[in-house]
């Protein structure tokens, strides 16, 4: 017996509802295949973490080409990590590695534990630092305690840290630079948390990806700290933005919560 238009509706509604549900869980497509899916964390490495030992928080460095030192406990820079996560996507062949970001400026390998690590030419005044530990495929470890954040001054004490202890952040990790090959197939986007718990109810991440020409290809907003890979696209430069949403649907202030990087992506090369 044939449905009727308000049954065939009702259905239609049920499936499109059940579609919506499936992309809020962590699923965001654009135009011409490519889509962004939610991941599992690799296994957990227990205990790592990196601490900047020098520059001390808050202290005043006189050369403007400064430099840091980290230490680690139960975490090993410079070799493979050992997941079948190494083989799917861009990989180090120098191994793990800590990211360290200034300024929320790309973030620096540093891949030498104890040893002084080279931030280059400075300008005076205030630097904020974020540093922890990551696999040899750049996917971070993730923990409240398996990072450090230090701010510290230039030559004079003037100036505004860009984060401070207690303020909700969220810090852009990956995707960066140029993946190519085999590499270009599957990209992780990958971040870290300040003071943030994901969920449905309240702190979320978004990332969005746009084109050459400022067109969106895909999107996907997450309720976990877990790493996100986008899969279909086409060669070309691309903007990555990631955002982080309070529970009012809006991005939360803050200098590190609205990030832009730019990618280039070259398949088969």
């Amino acid at each position: 017996m044939p449905q009727s238009p308000r049954a065939s509706l009702s259905v239609l509604s049920l499936v499109c509802g059940g579609l919506l549900l499936l992309a809020g869980c962590g699923g965001g497509g654009g135009g011409d295949g490519v889509q962004i899916q939610a991941g599992d964390r690799s296994p957990a490495i227990d205990g790592a973490t990196a601490r900047v030992t020098a520059p001390a928080d808050s202290a005043v460095v006189d050369d403007d080409s400064a430099a840091i030192t980290i230490e680690a406990e139960n975490f090993e820079a410079g070799i493979q990590t050992d997941t079948e996560r190494a083989d799917e996507i861009a990989n180090s062949g120098n191994g793990q590695h800590f990211h360290v970001i200034l300024d929320n400026q790309p973030y620096m390998a540093n891949y030498e534990a104890g040893t002084l690590f080279d931030l280059g030419d400075l300008e005076p005044g205030a630097h904020t630092l974020i540093a922890f530990p990551s696999r040899s495929y750049h996917e971070s470890v993730k923990g409240g305690e398996a990072y450090d954040l230090v701010n510290f001054y230039v030559g004079e004490e003037s100036g505004e840290f860009m984060l401070g202890a207690r303020e909700p952040a969220i810090i852009y990790s990956r995707p960066k630079g140029t993946y190519s090959g085999d590499g270009a197939d599957r990209i992780m986007l990958d971040f870290y948390l300040h003071n943030v718990e994901l969920g449905p109810d309240g702190y979320q991440a978004r990332y969005t990806i746009r084109d050459a020409e400022g067109g969106e290809v895909a999107s996907t907003t997450l309720t976990e700290w877990a790493p996100a890979f986008v899969t279909g696209l086409e060669g070309g430069t691309y903007e990555v933005t990631l955002q982080l949403i309070g529970s009012d649907g809006n991005v939360v202030p803050g200098p590190f919560n609205d990030t832009t990087r730019e990618i280039e992506v070259r398949p088969g090369n």
